[in-house]
């Protein structure tokens, strides 16, 4: 026969166990755009280190970046090629400022703008530039990911909008 009071036990931690674990699934599928928010941090620190691995782990596996004046890196080892070509010829340090964000379902989008030092390493030549950015994510079972960054370049257009 069961001990009544170690059976109201077990289904007490029983209950608790379930609770943390909806709580953690809603807080892991959260709407909140402050998780896209923290992503662009992680962004722009990979930038400054100069860590393309680190860059292609906040991508889906069929992410996509879209750099002004080349061809689009599709998939993750298009993407670590993308980013090992970049640091390679060029030293980032930007800053992101955050426009907008839409959060719909599985899918997020935001809208930035980015300005920061950039150097060419073949040459030694550091200027100031401004980029305007549109970043769109997807929700995975790890979160929210990366599924395509787009940026150009605002030459000639002062401060991008």
């Amino acid at each position: 026969m069961s001990n009544p009071s170690r059976t109201s036990r077990r289904a007490l931690l029983a209950a608790a166990t379930v609770a943390m674990v909806a709580n953690n699934a809603r807080a892991q599928t959260s709407d909140d755009p402050a998780q896209l928010l923290a992503i662009m941090e992680r962004y722009a620190a990979g930038l400054r280190w100069g860590t393309a691995d680190a860059l292609v782990a906040l991508y889906t596996s069929d992410g996509v970046f879209i750099r002004d004046n080349l061809p689009a890196a599709a998939g993750t080892e298009a993407l670590r090629a993308a980013y090992r070509q970049v640091f390679a010829t060029l030293k980032l340090d930007v800053a992101f400022e955050i426009k907008e964000t839409e959060v719909v379902g599985d899918m997020a989008w935001l809208r930035a703008t980015s300005r920061g030092r950039i150097r060419t390493l073949a040459s030694g030549v550091e200027a100031t530039e401004s980029f305007n950015d549109v970043v769109i994510f997807r929700r995975t079972a790890a979160g929210w990911r990366i599924r395509c960054y787009m940026y150009n370049a605002a030459k000639g257009a002062g401060t991008p909008q």
